[in-house]
């Protein structure tokens, strides 16, 4: 597994955990470095799905500007909300954060058919579901 779907997972498990503990624009912001994750590591239905649950719940969000992840990753304007959230949440702190939750990735990934089905299943969405609204994978 790459160090970024190892990076995108532990924003989906956070991701997550907000949401259970409706905490929903940390959870939004947690959805945002996934999302972004996820289009860099080529997995652009992960990236959309994100984006989708980010502006069902905040219909005024940055990133609903922009139709796709990628689209929004070249915008100064975005990049620098970006930025802002990586310096929050960088890499050590959010596995720390996991690590506070009592969570452990282990070898978790190894289970999975793909990188997307990993992402997938921690969103709680199937491929199947992602297909009939983002289209087949490429």
């Amino acid at each position: 597994m790459s160090d970024q779907v190892d990076r995108l997972a532990i924003f989906l498990h956070l991701a997550r955990a907000s949401e259970m503990r409706q905490r929903m624009h940390v959870r939004d912001r947690f959805l945002v470095l996934a999302a972004v994750l996820a289009a860099r590591s080529d997995l652009p239905r992960i990236a959309a799905y994100c984006r989708q649950r980010i502006v069902q719940h905040n219909p005024q969000h940055i990133i609903q500007r922009w139709d796709t992840v990628w689209q929004a990753a070249g915008d100064p304007d975005f990049v620098h909300f970006l930025r802002h959230i990586e310096r929050r949440y960088p890499h050590e702190t959010a596995e720390g954060m996991l690590s506070s939750l009592g969570l452990e990735m282990g070898r978790e990934r190894d289970t999975y058919y793909d990188d997307e089905e990993y992402a997938a299943s921690l969103l709680g969405v199937s491929l199947d579901d992602l297909a009939d609204q983002f289209g087949e994978a490429s």
